[in-house]
Order: C-alpha cells, then sequence, then structure tokens
C-alpha cells in the first residue's frame, strides 16, 4: 500500500525523540577552541513535494567539540497543500556524520536519526561548507532536474 508523503512524514515526525542538548563545556578564558564548542550551523532551501507545492525546510546542526553526540532541529513547512492551509512540522534528535559511501570513498554524509527505525532516518550529503544535499534512502544521489539543496548563509 503506498502512503502520501505528508503521511509518512507526520508519523516519522511523531516518532522522534526529543534530544540532548547541553550548553558549551568550555570555561571562561581565552580559548581558541571556545568559539566552535557550541556551534549551530543553520541550513535551508525549498525541497520537493509529490502531493503540495514545496516543503520549506530549515535544518540546524548543532556541533559540541568533543562531543561525538550531534543533535539536530528540522522545521518543515509544507506549503500549497490541498486544504489551502500551510502545515508545519517541527522533529528534533540526534544525528551522525558518515565518511564515504557506495559511489564515493570521500563523501560525508550526515545521517538523521541514526538510532531510529530507517523510515525515519534522512541523508544529506555536504556538497560544501554551505549546501547540503538530500540523498535517497540508499544514500544516493537523488536523480532528478528537481533541487534537493540546502544552503547556509553563515
Amino acid at each position: 500500500m503506498k502512503y502520501p508523503a505528508i503521511f509518512v512524514l507526520a508519523l516519522a515526525l511523531a516518532g522522534s525523540a526529543a534530544c540532548k542538548q547541553g550548553g558549551s563545556a568550555t570555561g571562561g578564558g581565552n580559548h581558541a577552541d571556545s568559539a566552535q564548542a557550541d556551534k549551530w550551523t543553520v541550513y535551508s532551501g525549498t525541497l520537493p513535494c509529490a502531493d503540495c507545492s514545496g516543503i520549506a525546510t530549515e535544518l540546524k546542526l548543532h556541533e559540541q567539540a568533543n562531543d561525538p553526540d550531534y543533535a539536530f532541529t528540522l522545521r518543515e513547512t509544507y506549503q500549497g497543500v490541498s486544504n489551502g492551509k500551510d502545515q508545519t512540522f517541527n522533529s528534533e534528535g540526534s544525528y551522525k556524520i558518515i565518511h564515504g559511501n557506495g559511489g564515493d570513498k570521500d563523501a560525508v554524509i550526515i545521517l538523521l536519526n541514526p538510532d531510529k527505525d530507517k523510515n525515519l532516518q534522512r541523508y544529506f550529503q555536504k556538497v560544501s561548507d554551505k549546501e547540503l544535499k538530500q540523498l535517497d534512502k540508499d544514500m544516493r544521489q537523488i536523480e532528478s532536474t528537481l533541487n534537493y539543496s540546502l544552503k547556509s548563509n553563515q
């Protein structure tokens, strides 16, 4: 049975757990690493949607120095849905960084929800410091003329 994309997303978001977000662990002083100790990078863009006009997406990735547990927040607004009202879904959780995939040994992949069911996971490849590109569930490029990129202004 094939489910509409919005139903699958709503189910996925309902199951995501709250993330553990701690503050900066660095003390006072002029530490060269203190600016990098607690950093959020924001990526945004409008991703394609099968049953709406687009998904306005904001992905915030949190990096803490010396902490392998990375956190994310994701805000997705489905625009132009059938009822005429935009629908926004917020989720948060953890992510991990994967180095390499089947097609590119140098690829840097961000896996959202690594400890969740495969249906709740998402993959993004780091194209540059300012761009992520959404991948399919098998960590492959999505073959399409549509835009699957999120960009950062930071």
